[in-house]
């Protein structure tokens, strides 16, 4: 079965703890946790591993067998030369390893610095904390596609030490681009991300994720500022068991409905 993670982005503003409890109350197994790169989070992260929330999140994991799929972010530049763990990415590295995460999310800067030098850089940082790095595209920086992360990690020679994020939206991408996209990744694959703003604005999309492999997390992210602001806790855990029922309808094939 395909591990279903909730991302803190979904959720905003609760913090991390209230994060667990309602993906506990939802019946999802992980959460993402952002940790550096977004001011919002320097509240709770600021003093790194140092922080007052760490072990109070680490006893809330535990207490409601809850993991971490990825920790983020990590811009890739040029303080990756320089191994210094009072940088933010020594935050997140440090953070992701004291969580048991699977994955550090990266993002690539500007089209000035090389994003393949850096990602292989951050590749062997990462490895030393037992995280596997992920690049994920963004607009306006110097990865801005799918084609572009891949061709970056494939250049990094990092193999499968790192790996890409995949977006998939409902609405826009089919059940056959996906198997093709999924099959081309192959051990790239990382994640797959579906944007919960999208799920809300097209419903369901049966069997759009039916053939990933069942070791690919899905990971329910990229909300609108300010969505659910308004939500009480009890809220947030309907909300999120809908976006639950509609990625389970995306994982299950057309033929498991056949008597």
């Amino acid at each position: 079965m395909n591990r279903i993670a909730l991302h803190q982005s979904v959720l905003h503003p609760l913090d991390p703890v209230a994060l667990v409890g309602v993906a506990r109350g939802a019946g999802l197994d992980a959460v993402g946790l952002r940790v550096a790169a977004v001011p919002d989070v320097e509240q709770w992260w600021w003093r790194g591993i140092g922080s007052p929330m760490l072990p109070e999140l680490v006893a809330t994991l535990l207490a409601d067998r809850v993991t971490v799929l990825d920790v983020g972010r990590v811009p890739l530049g040029p303080e990756l030369c320089v191994v210094d763990i009072g940088h933010p990415y020594g935050r997140v590295l440090e953070l992701g390893t004291r969580l048991g995460a699977q994955f550090v999310t990266v993002r690539a800067g500007t089209p000035v610095d090389d994003p393949t030098e850096l990602f292989a850089r951050l590749a062997e940082l990462a490895g030393r904390f037992h995280l596997r790095p992920l690049l994920s595209p963004a607009a306006g920086t110097a990865v801005a596609t799918l084609e572009q992360a891949v061709a970056v990690v494939d250049r990094s020679g990092v193999g499968t030490g790192g790996g890409v994020v995949l977006d998939v939206v409902p609405g826009r991408d089919t059940a056959a681009t996906v198997d093709e996209t999924v099959v081309e990744l192959g051990d790239r694959l990382g994640y797959v991300r579906v944007p919960a703003r999208a799920l809300a604005a097209t419903g369901t999309a049966p069997g759009l994720l039916a053939t990933l492999p069942p070791q690919v997390p899905v990971a329910l992210g990229g909300a609108e500022p300010g969505a659910g602001a308004d939500l009480d806790v009890p809220g947030h855990i309907a909300r999120a068991v809908a976006l639950r029922d509609a990625v389970d309808a995306m994982l299950r094939h057309p033929q498991a409905t056949r008597s």
